[in-house]
């Protein structure tokens, strides 16, 4: 919470969601969107800078460890502008901070 450092346990989930891409969506352009919930994060960053930065280190995830193309993903940063749940409880708020891959039609070309 509050950072862009993933858990030891974010790894195997995405090396799994690298291999189901890399067997289903293997040219499609995917949209790595960042979401948080709507409390203050600290340091004077905003939330659309927090989300953003925990976009990134997913594609770096996703494009260094399992050697995904680079091309094929861009980073979107959502913040709190749309979150699932209500931000008054705590549930919500965990609800809300989410990494989505989003997945478009388009194709690109990959080595």
């Amino acid at each position: 919470v509050g950072t862009a450092q993933l858990l030891g346990t974010a790894f195997p989930v995405l090396d799994g969601l690298a291999a189901e891409i890399t067997r289903n969506y293997p040219r499609q352009l995917i949209a790595v969107e960042g979401h948080t919930d709507n409390a203050p994060v600290a340091g004077g960053v905003s939330s659309h800078q927090l989300a953003a930065a925990q976009a990134i280190a997913v594609l770096d995830t996703l494009t260094r460890r399992n050697r995904l193309p680079g091309q094929q993903f861009f980073v979107v940063a959502q913040g709190s502008n749309r979150p699932l749940a209500s931000n008054a409880t705590q549930a919500g708020q965990t609800t809300n901070r989410r990494i989505e891959l989003v997945v478009y039609p388009e194709t690109v070309d990959t080595p």
